[in-house]
């Protein structure tokens, strides 16, 4: 309920989710810094304004599935749209291009998969790391 409930606050507030640069930060103050000096219910009044109810969660089963599908979809449509147009328009990138402004190592126990700083970038890095999952997959198959 909590979850659907933060979902629609962030919904009234923004009108999207998807690379909302403001919910990052609203979640990292209002939830993860109090962490469990505070009591959940509290926090999520606290965020969303008012007291956990179950209206947003049964808004969303009582919404037919194909529906759901279909906004959902139109959401991130909108998102991706959004982003290649972002990154179309940044000076010094290439459409597509993904900064994440840190080094990200992706590991499977103690073997490195993918490296952004030996790969030359993040994407190149997700490469490398779904070649190795569906290496890993085919291979179990």
């Amino acid at each position: 309920m909590a979850v659907h409930q933060t979902r629609a606050f962030f919904l009234q507030r923004d009108g999207f989710l998807v690379d909302n640069p403001k919910i990052g930060p609203t979640l990292a103050s209002e939830m993860w810094a109090p962490g469990n000096s505070q009591p959940f219910l509290g926090l999520v009044e606290k965020l969303t304004g008012k007291p956990l109810d179950g209206s947003a969660w049964v808004a969303a089963l009582a919404k037919p599935i194909e529906k759901r599908v279909a906004s959902e979809r139109e959401a991130y449509d909108a998102a991706i749209a959004t982003s290649k147009a972002d990154a179309a328009g940044a000076e010094g990138k290439e459409a597509g291009e993904v900064d994440l402004a840190m080094r990200v190592r992706l590991v499977d126990g103690d073997a490195v998969i993918a490296d952004t700083e030996e790969s030359g970038s993040f994407l190149a890095a997700c490469g490398k790391f779904e070649a190795y999952i569906s290496g890993r997959f085919r291979a179990k198959a």
